[in-house]
């Protein structure tokens, strides 16, 4: 039983990192306004909307979706506006897409490998974290080179 377990241990593991590799290609869209604009959107998990606005979350102001859920970025994602978190990677950290309309500085988007939109704040890409199921909750900060996504100073 507990090499069963323990294999399952690593088979999420490795489904977690997986897909964490490839990129896309930058490209012109329109993004929210630099106060956390309006809009709606998402795709993947319930959680995944446009960003709209900061909460106060671990210990300082974090980006939120529409629906409250945290906002991350990627230590991998060294390129402006090229996420490297795609397949089964891009399934547990669910790429935040764009509002419609035009965006300002420090917001951008960008197109996909896979062909879709994602929004970037400050040139890094932004995701929400599948296990995140309530508002407010950022069980994903520091998990796998993730990292709640804060407003700069």
């Amino acid at each position: 039983m507990m090499k069963i377990s323990s294999f399952l241990a690593i088979l999420a593991a490795s489904t977690l990192l997986a897909g964490c590799g490839g990129g896309g290609s930058s490209s012109s869209y329109n993004p929210p306004p630099a106060n956390g604009g309006a809009g709606a959107g998402g795709a993947g998990g319930a959680q995944n909307g446009t960003v709209l606005g900061t909460q106060n979350i671990d210990g300082g102001p974090a980006f939120v979706t529409s629906n409250g859920h945290a906002v991350y970025t990627f230590s991998g994602d060294t390129v402006p506006d090229q996420s490297t978190c795609t397949g089964g990677c891009a399934a547990v950290w669910p790429p935040v897409r764009p509002p419609s309309g035009a965006l300002t500085s420090p917001w951008s988007s960008f197109r996909r490998s896979d062909g879709s939109m994602q929004l970037a704040y400050q040139g890094k890409p932004l995701y929400t974290f599948a296990d995140d199921t309530q508002p407010g909750e950022a069980s994903g900060n520091g998990v796998n080179g993730f990292s709640i996504a804060r407003p700069a100073n």
